[in-house]
C-alpha cells in the first residue's frame, strides 16, 4: 500500500523569543526557543535554514546583528558538531522577533526521551523555567517541533478601528477580530500562499467564516 503523501498544515505565529541555537554540519539550525500558542507562552524547537535565520537576524534589530557577528566568528573557527550557542546566557536576554508573521509547520507532539540531560534547574527547557511542565514526570511530557516556512514583516494589511454607536463593544470586538483574520488571510496570499494555504494560515478553512471574515473586514473597511 502506498504511503500517503504528507501535506503540511501551516499556522502562523507572530512572537518569537529565541533562548539557545543549534547548529551543527548541515545547512539547518535548530532554535530553542518559546512563543505564543493558544494564548499561551508555549517552548518549541524551530528549524530553519540559514538564509530564514539571516532573515531572522535582521528582523530582529540591532541585536540580531550582534549576534550574527557572534555566530559569524564561531563559524569561522573550528567547532564541535553540534554547537550550542546560549543566547540568553551570553547576551542577557532572549533575541527576541515581534512584527513579524512566522508560518510553519503544524508541530508533532515528540516522547520525551532524553529529558535525563537537564541534570538541574539551569538546564531545564523554558517551557518548565516558565510552569510549563513538571520535571519528574516523565510520561507526559511533550515537546513541540516546528518547520519554518516563511517569514515577512507583519499588518501588511490593518483595519482601521472606527467607532459606530450603533454597534455593541462586544460585537466590536468580535467583527474586528473576524476582520484581522481575513487581513491575515490577504497578507499571506500577498506572501504567496495558495488560496487553501492562506485560508489555512488565517484559521479560515470553513466557507461560513470566510465569508464572515470577509463581510466584517468590509465592514471596518
Amino acid at each position: 500500500m502506498d504511503t500517503p503523501q504528507y501535506s503540511p498544515y501551516y499556522i502562523q505565529i507572530n512572537e518569537l523569543y529565541i533562548d539557545t541555537v543549534v547548529i551543527d554540519d548541515t545547512e539547518f539550525i535548530t532554535l530553542w526557543c518559546f512563543t505564543v500558542l493558544d494564548d499561551e507562552y508555549k517552548f518549541i524547537y524551530l528549524g530553519c535554514d540559514f538564509t530564514q535565520f539571516n532573515q531572522i537576524l535582521i528582523g530582529a534589530g540591532d541585536k540580531g546583528k550582534e549576534i550574527a557577528l557572534h555566530i559569524a566568528n564561531i563559524l569561522n573557527n573550528q567547532h564541535e558538531s553540534p554547537t550550542l550557542i546560549p543566547i540568553k546566557e551570553q547576551f542577557d536576554d532572549y533575541l527576541e522577533l515581534t512584527g513579524f508573521d512566522l508560518i510553519v509547520y503544524e508541530p508533532l507532539a515528540v516522547d520525551d526521551d532524553f529529558e535525563d540531560e537537564f541534570e538541574d534547574d539551569d538546564d531545564l527547557p523554558l517551557e518548565q523555567l516558565l510552569g510549563g511542565g513538571s520535571h519528574s514526570d516523565n510520561t507526559s511530557q511533550k515537546y513541540l517541533i516546528y518547520q519554518l516556512d516563511k517569514l515577512y514583516p507583519s499588518k501588511i494589511f490593518e483595519p482601521e478601528k472606527l467607532q459606530r454607536e450603533s454597534l455593541t463593544e462586544q460585537f466590536e470586538d468580535d467583527s474586528l477580530e473576524l476582520a484581522q483574520l481575513y487581513y491575515d488571510y490577504l497578507n499571506a496570499s500577498e506572501n504567496g500562499y495558495s488560496e487553501c494555504e492562506a485560508r489555512q494560515v488565517a484559521g479560515l478553512e470553513k466557507e461560513l467564516f470566510f465569508r464572515m471574515a470577509r463581510k466584517a473586514a468590509d465592514l471596518w473597511s
